[in-house]
């Protein structure tokens, strides 16, 4: 009920709008309820995103389990489809988590995020996608930063969630295609040309 009620206030009134108070009269708790259960108004947005990603996850298997790179470059296809059917609500819960004070919050995401993305990497590494002496944790840990960098200037409202992915595909390929065994590299260089465009010499 509380992650509902803040969802409605959110989507009528704006984040601006929503106080643990307010949560709690709405959802028809006490006023201690909301934070015994989540902390802080942080905490309960971030709640609402957690539901999201909980969502997020039948959408990796649409790639293929033999291919650990497919798999990586399918989340950012599977962030991309369900964030834009919603931007501005997503939006908006990820710019007031990213500027609030909770730091701890903060942290814990781009924790999960690296270390999510250092996970991949490995997979790939071990499957033979990537050369053996690539450094995978270095390299997924680049991968997590790259994404979350481009993530912020979205919730800043720079860039639309297609163009975020657009730039973070086009910077995961690079990255990868330094490290790509044999098997590999002539695949991620047709996907790196079908998403930055063939004719740009100073990308060849």
């Amino acid at each position: 009920r509380i992650r509902a009620a803040a969802e409605d206030i959110i989507r009528r009134d704006g984040i601006a709008q929503l106080s643990m108070r307010r949560l709690a009269e709405q959802a028809d708790v006490s006023l201690r309820t909301p934070y015994n259960l989540f902390g802080s108004k942080a905490d309960v947005l971030i709640a609402l995103l957690d539901e999201a990603e909980c969502q997020l996850s039948p959408l990796a298997d649409m790639y293929p389990a033999s291919s650990a790179i497919a798999r990586l470059l399918g989340t950012l296809a599977g962030i991309e489809t369900f964030f834009a059917h919603d931007e501005e609500y997503f939006r908006g819960i990820y710019a007031a988590i990213m500027t609030s004070d909770h730091h701890g919050a903060r942290e814990a995401g781009v924790g999960r995020t690296i270390t999510t993305a250092q996970q991949m990497v490995a997979r790939a590494a071990a499957q033979g996608e990537l050369r053996a002496d690539t450094d995978t944790a270095a390299l997924g840990r680049y991968c997590g930063i790259a994404l979350l960098a481009v993530l912020g200037m979205w919730g800043s409202g720079f860039l639309s969630i297609s163009q975020c992915i657009a730039q973070t595909r086009r910077t995961w390929l690079a990255a990868l295609l330094h490290h790509a065994s044999e098997q590999t590299r002539a695949g991620l260089l047709d996907a790196y040309y079908e998403t930055c465009g063939k004719g740009d010499a100073n990308d060849r």
